[in-house]
């Protein structure tokens, strides 16, 4: 039976707890500091309510950043590749673990973690990011409860800032054919023509190898990428469902096969320093195109081409809203951008579907008119 008692100015509880396991002793726990006997009582009917229930777990002092760098983080890396291991490394190091890092695991509680996302907030991260960061935060902490090291997470009621959607740019049939006349005489074209003409990410076109390139067949293989930083090649691909093939247009096959016949003229002008990965996108000797020259590359030419400044990632936006215009299924072009399901295809491009709505009534109109 646990007692509540007074000292000096503030109250105290001691409350019985299960007996320890290997030595068979008796444990009690004493928590002081409670202003008034009625906090003291309260607290302590939560913790006897909890042993009775057979869900307390008795505090520890293990630093959140110790807890998550040497027990979570040890594990969790071994499930995520080496690129997805380096982004958490960042946020932790940069982000979470300078703010809580020294805060002990058990006293990792709601008002805590809302505070700290509204700091982020505050400090101008934007609603995407600090949801990435709180993801981090929340898979940590459940690792934590299924450890038994906390009775709940704390980080499930957490309220996250409202992620305000960012007007898409894009570039319409005559700005991207400006584009592609212009980037025509570059070494890095295909690069550009792929983003425009297959809606690859810019990991996957830099990591594209021949052996997955079918030009008889006319369909590419999607399922390696480069790293950010153009150091390492990654088997898989963003999601389990960017894994995936890619038809391609008749151009693309013709424009393919001339580039492979001047890689491998490349190939025997160098001779033995050429570095062969096999990379379709690649230097004079071979080694892959550092995602940086890509984008350094792609910004002189849009000022050469006098188009609208997009970033590179949005040439694959580019050719979703071109197909979309042009009446392909949503379906279609969901599986040629390797999203999860349609649904996501149709949240992201529901700017589009307004707009076919006039086309749409044109079509029916035109049925029944010829009908009559």
């Amino acid at each position: 039976m646990g007692q509540v008692k007074k000292d000096g100015s503030s109250w105290y509880f001691v409350a019985e707890l299960p007996k320890d396991p290997i030595t068979g002793k008796r444990k009690r726990k004493k928590q002081r500091g409670f202003k008034t006997k009625r906090e003291a009582e309260k607290a302590l009917a939560q913790v006897e309510a909890e042993v009775i229930r057979g869900t307390y777990i008795e505090p520890t002092n293990t630093l959140y950043k110790d807890y998550l760098l040497l027990e979570w983080f040890r594990g969790k890396k071994a499930t995520i590749n080496s690129q997805t291991a380096k982004s958490y490394e960042n946020y932790m190091n940069h982000r979470i673990i300078p703010k809580l890092g020294h805060i002990p695991l058990s006293q990792l509680n709601v008002m805590v973690l809302q505070n700290y996302i509204y700091s982020l907030k505050e400090d101008g991260l934007a609603s995407a990011t600090i949801k990435k960061i709180y993801n981090i935060i929340r898979n940590s902490l459940e690792h934590a409860k299924t450890l038994e090291l906390l009775a709940k997470n704390p980080a499930t009621n957490i309220q996250l800032p409202k992620i305000e959607k960012t007007e898409m740019t894009v570039w319409n049939v005559e700005e991207s054919k400006a584009f592609l006349h212009i980037a025509r005489e570059d070494r890095l074209y295909v690069a550009f023509h792929l983003a425009i003409t297959t809606g690859m990410r810019q990991g996957e076109i830099l990591g594209l190898r021949w052996k997955y390139v079918d030009l008889e067949k006319g369909v590419i293989r999607i399922c390696q990428t480069l790293s950010h930083d153009g150091k390492e090649f990654l088997v898989g691909a963003k999601t389990a469902s960017s894994v995936r093939s890619i038809k391609l247009p008749d151009e693309t096959i013709v424009l393919l096969r001339k580039h492979k016949a001047v890689i491998a003229r490349e190939r025997l002008q160098v001779g033995q320093e050429y570095v062969d990965h096999d990379p379709v996108i690649c230097t004079s000797k071979g080694t892959p195109i550092l995602p940086a020259n890509l984008r350094r590359t792609y910004a002189r030419l849009i000022k050469q081409a006098d188009v609208p400044a997009i970033r590179f990632h949005d040439l694959r936006h580019t050719h979703a809203t071109l197909l979309l215009s042009q009446g392909v299924h949503a379906k279609v072009i969901s599986e040629r951008l390797g999203h999860s399901n349609i649904k996501t295809t149709l949240d992201i491009y529901s700017h589009v579907l307004p707009n076919m709505q006039d086309e749409a009534a044109k079509q029916i109109n035109n049925l029944l008119s010829n009908s009559q």
